[in-house]
């Protein structure tokens, strides 16, 4: 997961919240959306072809649930090990 956020230019502070926003999705006073590590990742996602067109457009998900649910399953795999 850390790779994902360095790979889209998020500086420490935004990695630590995202991974926050990643281990407590429900918990935060800010939304990950109003963010500007979702900007970084959502651009990521989209410029490396990751993120679906219909879920990037919001016809067919939501961008920021998205993000995180693939962070969490990266981090998650990281943990099998």
């Amino acid at each position: 997961m850390r790779e994902i956020c360095i790979a889209a230019g998020l500086l420490e502070p935004e990695i630590e919240l995202t991974e926050f926003h990643v281990d407590n999705p429900t918990d935060c006073p800010l939304p990950f959306y109003e963010s500007t590590a979702y900007d970084k990742l959502f651009n990521h996602f989209c410029d490396t072809g990751e993120m679906p067109l219909g879920v990037a457009k919001a016809r067919t998900g939501e961008p920021d649930i998205w993000i995180l649910d693939r962070l969490a399953s990266c981090k998650s795999d990281s943990a099998v090990v």
